[in-house]
Parts: C-alpha cells; structure tokens; sequence
C-alpha cells in the first residue's frame, strides 16, 4: 500500500508509477487540490492499493469504514482500476482509495467495488445520451 498524504509523498508516487491511467489521476487530484486552495494530504490521504494489502489494513490508512455499507461519494471502473472516494466531513475531508482490478487484490474489497462501481465507459454513455426524464 502506498499512502499519500504530503506533497514529497505525491512527488515520489509521480516519480514512481508507470501506469499511464495511475499517472493521470494523481496529477489530476494533485491539481483539483491546488485549484481549491489546499495541499496534497490536507483533506485525506490517497491510498494505492497493492497486492496483499488487506481491507482491514485499507481501512485503518484511510481512517474510514469501507466493508459493511460503505458511504461513498464516488465508486468508478476505468482501465482496469476502481477509484473509490469518501467524504467524511463538511470541509471535503475523506479519502481516495485506487485499487487495481488484478490478482492479490483482497477479495472482499474487489467485491466492495464489484458491488457499488460503474464503470466509467457508462458515465460517459450517460452524459451523451441524456434520459428525457433527467431534463429539467
């Protein structure tokens, strides 16, 4: 598991990751962060699962209760990765959790994500093709 919660610990997993889709979104929560006005680690950590890490040991990182009836704001599939956000206070403090959809994930978790993911192919299907019942 990888823990990112400084801007030197967001500089390392920059320098470190040579996943193409990882790279984006980190240097894309990196910037959302900058935009508001806050740093990397000052809302919560964003956590890099790895082969192994349990979610009891997930849990206890994020600081937050993700087996039982999670309260996630956010739960996606893209390019074989979940990316799970909680939010747990009025300032956006939470957590982002991005797992690896490969073997050695905990099982329990991939079966969190499996449970509440959609994938992000049909976020996207859904924004170009508006239901005539989302039309305010």
């Amino acid at each position: 598991m990888h823990i990112i919660d400084t801007p030197g610990a967001m500089a390392r997993a920059l320098a470190t990751y040579l996943n193409p889709w990882l790279l984006r979104r980190l240097v894309l929560y990196r910037d959302r962060l900058h935009e508001a006005g806050s740093d990397v680690g000052e809302l919560g950590p964003v956590i890099i699962v790895d082969p192994g890490d349990t979610l009891q040991d997930i849990e206890k990182a994020a600081g937050i209760a993700i087996g039982g009836d999670p309260d996630m704001e956010v739960c996606v599939l893209d390019n074989g990765w979940a990316e799970l956000v909680f939010v747990t206070s009025d300032d956006g403090s939470g957590a982002v959790i991005l797992i690896p959809d490969r073997e050695g994930i905990d099982p329990d978790l991939l079966a969190i994500v499996r449970t509440h993911a959609i994938d992000v192919a049909t976020l996207a299907d859904a924004a170009a093709h508006p239901s005539p019942d989302s039309a305010t």
